[in-house]
Parts: C-alpha cells; sequence; structure tokens
C-alpha cells in the first residue's frame, strides 16, 4: 500500500501527521509527504520521501492587519485560510505529488483540506488526523461548509452543503474519549494511542541530568507563540522565586539577553527536546498547544496552561474540568499569579494523580498499529469505516 500525508505549513500541524505515517512505514508500507520544504530535512532524517508543497508558512496567507492571537484572528485562518487559501496554494503541488507517488490512500492532518478536495475528485479513499481536540473537528461541517463549496466549485466538484466529505471515510483522535466530555464527534472518528515520535539528531543529555533533585520544571509556548509580548518574562520571574529547577524554552532568535538577569535556578534555551525533558518534569507551564498538551499528558505531566489563541483556552478549560492542573486568564498573566498556580499544582498531589490517571486511558486506547489496520481496510474496502457504540 502506497500513502501520502499532507499538512499545513506549521510545525504543529506537521508534528502530528508523524506518529502514524511512521507506524505505517514500520508496517511494511511505502509513505511519502507533501508539505512545505522547511520539513524535507525532518523526513530525510526519519527516511520519508518529500514532496514540496504550499506556502512556507501561515503567516503568509494572513492580511497585515492581524496582529497577535485573538478570537477573530483565530477564526479567520480556520475558516479562510485552513480551508481557503492553504488548500489552493498547495493543490497544484499535491496533484503533481499524487500523478508521481501513485497512492492508494491520502492522509491529512485534520486541519489541511485539499486531499479532500482531491480525493473525491480521484475517487480515492482518504483519512484524517486530528491535529486539535475532537471538539475542534467540525463534526457537523457547518463552519467549513462555505469556504470548501468555493474550493470544490473551482475544481468542478458539486455542492457540500455540510462538508460531509470532511470525514466521509475515517479521521482518527489521538486522546481518549474523556478529553473531550460531551462534544460532538464525527462518526467515522477512532481513538488511538498517542505515541512520542522519537526527533534523530535532537538530543540534549544535559539538560537530563539532575544533581540536586528539586523538581523540574519545563515552561515552553510552541513552535509560534513564543514572542507573546512579555509573557516569557513574567514566567521566568515566577518560576525563580519557587524551589525548582526550571528550563524555560525561549524560542530561535531570541536573545537570552531581554530577559536581563535572570534567576539562578532557571536556565534559558533556544529549542528543548521537549518530549525528553518531559519524561523526567514534575509539572508543563504551557500555552496549551495540542501537540505540547499530548507529549505532557502521555507522561502523566500536569499542567499550568496559559491559552494566548487558536484553540488553546479550550485545552486550558479540559485541563480545569478534568482536574489535570491550573489554568491562566488573559488578564492573569502576572509573574505572581504565574507563581502561585505553579506551586498550587506542584503541591497538590492530586493533580499529579489526575494526569497519571489520564496517562493510564491514553496507554490502554489501541496502538497506532491497529489504527494502520483501519487504513488497509479502508483501502481494500473503500468505505466508511465507523466506530463501535
Amino acid at each position: 500500500m502506497k500513502a501520502l500525508f499532507t499538512s499545513l505549513p506549521a510545525t504543529g500541524h506537521f508534528n502530528s501527521i508523524l506518529p502514524l505515517a511512521l507506524a505505517l512505514r514500520d508496517g511494511g508500507h511505502e509513505v511519502a509527504v507533501c508539505c512545505a520544504s522547511d520539513f524535507a530535512d525532518r523526513l530525510a532524517a526519519m527516511g520519508l520521501p518529500h514532496f514540496p508543497g504550499g506556502g512556507r508558512s501561515l503567516d503568509e496567507f494572513l492580511p497585515r492587519e492581524f496582529k497577535g492571537f485573538d478570537p477573530e484572528r483565530a477564526r479567520f485562518i480556520q475558516h479562510e485560510v485552513f480551508a481557503g487559501a492553504a488548500p489552493d496554494r498547495l493543490m497544484p503541488d499535491l496533484v503533481g505529488a499524487v500523478e508521481r507517488w501513485q497512492p492508494d490512500v491520502l492522509l491529512r492532518e485534520s486541519s489541511e483540506f485539499a486531499v479532500c478536495v482531491l480525493a473525491e475528485k480521484l475517487d480515492l479513499p482518504h483519512a484524517a488526523v486530528a491535529t486539535g481536540s475532537s471538539a475542534s473537528l467540525d463534526a457537523g461541517g457547518g463552519f467549513f461548509a462555505e469556504p470548501l463549496s468555493r474550493l470544490r466549485q473551482r475544481h468542478g466538484l458539486p455542492p457540500d452543503p455540510e462538508a460531509h466529505i470532511i470525514h466521509r471515510y475515517l479521521t482518527f483522535s489521538l486522546m481518549p474519549p474523556r478529553w473531550d466530555g460531551d462534544a460532538a464527534v464525527p462518526p467515522t472518528l477512532h481513538h488511538v494511542r498517542y505515541e512520542n515520535p522519537k526527533a534523530p539528531g535532537q538530543e540534549r543529555p544535559e539538560l537530563l541530568r539532575r544533581p540536586d533533585g528539586r523538581p523540574l520544571v519545563l515552561a515552553a509556548l510552541g513552535t509560534l507563540m513564543y514572542g507573546e509580548p512579555g509573557l516569557l518574562a513574567a514566567i521566568i520571574g515566577a518560576l525563580g522565586e519557587l524551589p525548582v529547577d526550571a528550563i524555560v524554552a525561549i524560542g530561535p532568535g531570541q536573545d537570552p539577553a531581554t530577559f536581563g538577569t535572570v534567576p539562578v535556578n532557571v536556565r534559558l534555551e533556544p529549542y528543548v527536546p521537549q518530549i525528553a525533558v518531559l519524561s523526567i518534569a514534575a509539572l508543563f507551564v504551557t500555552h496549551g498547544g495540542f501537540n505540547s498538551t499530548k507529549e505532557a499528558l502521555s507522561q502523566g505531566v500536569p499542567l499550568v496552561v496559559i491559552p494566548i489563541g487558536a484553540e488553546q483556552p479550550y485545552t486550558a478549560e479540559r485541563v480545569e474540568a478534568l482536574g489535570l492542573g491550573r489554568s491562566i486568564g488573559v488578564d492573569e498573566r502576572t509573574a505572581e499569579i504565574i507563581r502561585d498556580r505553579t506551586r498550587q499544582v506542584l503541591d497538590e498531589p492530586q493533580f499529579r494523580r489526575s494526569a497519571a490517571a489520564l496517562a493510564d486511558e491514553i496507554a490502554r486506547l489501541p496502538p497506532l498499529a491497529h489504527a494502520v489496520g483501519l487504513i488497509e481496510h479502508l483501502v481494500a474496502e473503500r468505505q466508511p469505516i465507523r466506530r463501535e457504540a
């Protein structure tokens, strides 16, 4: 079987497809990825063929007036970029990749929609990996229907007013059902186990040495949002007042001198191998990006969530609702509040127990090999695979 994956030009979206792509490859199938050229080196390191496609960054699709990560910007990105401009840009490259690769199935991260349209046009089965919570998948199709209708029309396809094509065949969630509570989900949604992918050549063993035995706190704001004004400084100040060792990822290109005198218990790093550091961390201070949240909770690490944009406020809500940690609102981003909520999560064992319980639920989900089997079945039968009741 030959499988071709696609992703939007954003690291978090790209990372969401890697576990399943590698599982398919390890299951004996041929796998390639059509995505931004910036990911070529990472794909080469993993032995996956790459077809360049789409833009280099989501920012190039945004009007100049959109600054920061407010709700209006988030809605515009999802509606007009994810389902409009981005698939338009990717489509010619994707068509070329399909012609060259001749895949049996197309797979996408759930915010990339060119696959849906091209697969229908070519009568190919397709599947999606949720790049966010299941609640973000738009099970009814209403939110994405209008921009997708424009895309379909440009490619000669009939109307699909409820966007049924989005989740027609098969969609995977990498979090357990309890994470989304009563949220509506597609009938073809299947929950499978999240497995942290290895990152060749990115090991940092010196960050894992623990000479004094104090709790380790990791703080990171993902791959896009580390530049949020003043927030990193507040986090550094907060952690400097606690009896912990802290590692703070400040992002590439950031000058540590910007933060002035840094507390002796805080280490600033442009990049942190997050999965490895989380394996020994007592707590994670995070923006609540979905990949970061999965990585922490799959290892039973409680959270302090400081949402900035996208679906991160939803992550903060679920963390609070499930007792997995604490959240901090937009008007609460002071060093004092961050310090106090971090201390609370560290001091109250129930947060660690709740995170460990969710980690156990993640571990008991079907493995990615099960997802591979479902994709094999999809290719053989070419019919939707509905979840069991």
